[in-house]
């Protein structure tokens, strides 16, 4: 059974798997150099944390797509912990992996989405 991603944008949740496409950049070598990107990754993660701007990501594969200048970049390697900002993952026109049972996702979504909106109207009235 062949693995099958679809797009979500900015759609994905805790314990989704997600993968996108990230720049890579080189430091620069002077206190006023500017970085320089050095290349282009496939980034797959699963999200262990999801707190609005920042997510705590579990890299499950990393492939190299694009390289410039000959320069070897480090690949992530598996299993590690990594934090990116949410808006740095939607810019890498992110995909979700299906879940084996949507309709729990669905769920899973709704019941977060409840959770939003009891939040907010608490706020309102305090």
């Amino acid at each position: 059974m062949a693995a099958v991603w679809i797009p979500c944008g900015s759609g994905f949740i805790q314990a989704d798997v997600i993968r996108w496409t990230e720049g890579v950049w080189r430091k620069p070598r002077r206190n006023r150099g500017r970085a320089v990107n050095i290349g282009e990754r496939i980034v797959v993660a699963e999200v262990i944390h999801d707190d609005g701007e920042w997510l705590d990501l579990l890299v499950r594969d990393c492939t190299v797509t694009r390289e410039t200048h000959g320069l070897r970049h480090m690949m992530l390697a598996k299993n590690t912990e990594v934090r990116r900002k949410r808006h740095t993952v939607e810019k890498g026109k992110p995909e979700r992996l299906l879940w084996s049972d949507e309709t729990a996702r669905a769920l899973l979504v709704s019941r977060c989405l409840a959770g939003d909106r009891s939040s907010d109207s608490e706020g309102a009235s305090t």
